[in-house]
């Protein structure tokens, strides 16, 4: 799967030098629970949720394969009073 540009920004940007190829890998052969690749909007939610870590993109991704979902609440929603907020839209370009 090509990887949108405004990921690969976001992914050099947050990530180290030296686990920013890392982390473009996993996030190319991303998929969800049918084996079908991961969409940009999900690509993006695992890059924001994983806050430059290979462990918690990994986890991400992993979580991908059971309930893609999940990785939509991590990467575009916080709990705010007890009730999940909506602070981003994936769906269009990570913000710089």
């Amino acid at each position: 799967m090509k990887i949108p540009r405004d990921v690969i920004d976001f992914v050099v940007a947050t990530f180290s030098q030296a686990d920013a190829s890392t982390a473009l890998s996993a996030l190319e052969v991303a998929t969800i629970h049918d084996g079908t690749p991961a969409s940009d909007r999900l690509v993006r939610c695992c890059a924001v949720a994983s806050q430059g870590s290979l462990v918690n993109l990994a986890s991400s991704i992993a979580l991908l394969k059971i309930d893609w979902r999940d990785v939509i609440m991590q990467g575009e929603y916080r709990i705010k009073d007890g009730q999940p907020v909506r602070i981003r839209d994936l769906n269009n370009p990570i913000q710089s």
